[in-house]
């Protein structure tokens, strides 16, 4: 699945705590956590699987979509 960072929420003291949103092409927003992805910003594109928790949608597996020339 595809979409578009839309919020982060870093946090310095708590690292392991940093979350971010996702605008999905699907129309839904998912959850998820930056732990291992600080280079993750808002309107980055990236990819993701889609999951459904207790608290909502999550993305898991977020990798960051690059460009080749």
């Amino acid at each position: 699945m595809l979409g578009m960072v839309i919020k982060v929420f870093k946090k310095k003291k708590y690292t392991n705590r940093s979350y971010g949103f996702i605008s999905a092409y699907d129309g839904e927003s998912y959850w998820f956590n930056l732990k291992g992805l600080e280079d993750i910003k808002v309107g980055d594109e990236v990819s993701f699987s889609g999951s459904v928790n207790g608290k909502g949608l999550v993305a898991r597996y977020v990798k960051k979509v690059t460009e080749e020339n």
